[in-house]
């Protein structure tokens, strides 16, 4: 059985804060941790998995979700990676993000329907949300 690669971004308490990443994709494990080693870098490693297909948890600090954001899609185009999609969890909480859908299941699977954004948060241990952004 494959195991599904699964990376999200989120806030810890506020859009200006803390952040985490977390993912168990191995090209982007290879990455951040290069980040997280480098004198200086505001990455930190902040939890490690106990097998390869776990995941890893990095942390920074980012003074508002947009920034937040804008420097994972860096990440994400120095890494050459495929095309993703990014699913809002929550107004300015987070993003789950995956590869867009394929033609034969767009039509199964809506990606920004109010459940699946819930699925998204909950798969993600993330705590529910209104519209507002208030914790549900």
């Amino acid at each position: 059985m494959m195991h599904q690669i699964e990376t999200s971004l989120f806030a810890e308490l506020e859009s200006s804060g803390f952040w985490r990443l977390q993912t168990n994709e191995p090209s982007l494990i290879k990455v951040m941790n290069g980040r997280a080693k480098q004198p200086g870098s505001p990455w930190m490693i902040t939890g490690r998995g106990l097998t390869a297909t776990d995941p890893m948890i990095y942390r920074r600090e980012f003074s508002s979700s947009t920034k937040a954001k804008k420097s994972f899609e860096r990440i994400l185009t120095r890494l050459d990676a495929q095309e993703h999609e990014m699913i809002n969890v929550g107004v300015g909480k987070g993003w789950v993000f995956q590869s867009p859908p394929t033609r034969e299941n767009a039509s199964k699977h809506c990606h920004t329907s109010p459940n699946n954004q819930k699925q998204a948060r909950a798969n993600q241990g993330l705590p529910l949300t209104d519209s507002n952004g208030n914790i549900i």
